[in-house]
């Protein structure tokens, strides 16, 4: 989401910037011209089938996502959210927007991640749980692991860290039930080869290992992309030949990456992601990251 702020000021967070007094200059104006890209976004990402389930990063507050869901298209689609404040300091969390037609949330916590006491407080993993069409299961997990804002190997053991938090919510939830229908989603900050999404591997597959899109990556800096968006999935959602209720439809995940959502690179050959922000400049674009996309299907009544 790129720093979805409201533009006033939340006591406790570092979110001057983000006011009209601020540095980016941010009002009420550009928060509406947000929603709208966000709105149409996702109603491109569903065409016609809009999505049941939407993991967001970096929104500000309750505000800001009941101000996209009451105040856009999406309002008409029956969308709920569930989000919780995270001690992160400058008052960016993880939310999931649901459609309430489709899916009855049963439970829903944010898990503590902790660096340690010479770090600062980051953002929780959000988890809920809730049942699809009155009969699938799925446990949901949205997740904003650290940055690498500092370097990539002085912040590696942080999302290391938040790895191993996410490893054991999963582990209790297949302990329980191995068959248990998981979707980890989210801005991991690391890519599929990195020592905290392989510290997954036992316990979820990761779809990002097989990616389908214009683009190779999600974000790009410079020349190079990087694939830190992800979705991962327990096996119970794995197509393997077994009749299952609910499945994926194939193992890949798809990077959206509409046309509006692009522009020509004027420095590094091809296309880069029409931001809302570079650096201080206000581009009034969508995102610094893309979207990515899963979908599932039954294969059976049951």
């Amino acid at each position: 989401m790129e720093n979805f702020f409201n533009p006033d000021h939340n006591e406790g967070k570092d979110d001057l910037e983000f006011t009209p007094d601020g540095e980016r200059g941010w009002n009420r104006y550009r928060q509406i011209t947000k929603e709208n890209n966000i709105c149409r976004v996702i109603l491109y990402a569903g065409k016609w089938n809009p999505p049941v389930l939407v993991g967001l990063c970096e929104v500000e507050d309750q505000e800001v996502l009941k101000s996209l869901i009451f105040n856009t298209g999406l309002h008409y689609l029956g969308y709920s959210v569930e989000h919780f404040e995270s001690p992160d300091r400058r008052g960016v969390d993880v939310a999931l927007l649901y459609r309430t037609g489709r899916f009855k949330v049963l439970k829903s916590v944010p898990q503590k991640v902790y660096l340690g006491s010479e770090s600062g407080p980051t953002r929780d993993i959000l988890y809920v749980k809730g049942v699809l069409d009155g009969r699938d299961t799925l446990h949901v997990m949205v997740n904003h692991w650290p940055s690498r804002w500092g370097g990539e190997m002085v912040t590696k053991s942080k999302r290391k860290m938040a790895s191993n938090v996410l490893r054991n919510l999963c582990d209790s939830i297949l302990q329980s039930n191995p068959n248990a229908a998981i979707v980890a989603m989210g801005d991991f900050n690391d890519g599929p080869g990195d020592e905290s999404i392989r510290n997954l591997g036992g316990c979820l597959f990761n779809l990002a290992e097989n990616i389908e899109g214009e683009f190779p990556g999600t974000l790009k800096y410079r020349h190079e992309w990087n694939c830190f968006d992800q979705i991962l999935v327990s096996s119970g959602l794995l197509p393997d030949g077994e009749v299952k209720k609910l499945v994926l439809s194939n193992k890949k995940m798809k990077i959206i990456s509409a046309p509006f959502m692009m522009e020509d690179d004027p420095q590094f050959p091809g296309k880069r992601l029409k931001r809302t922000y570079l650096g201080y400049q206000y581009l009034g674009g969508f995102s610094d990251h893309l979207p990515v996309y899963v979908e599932l299907i039954r294969e059976a009544s049951l």
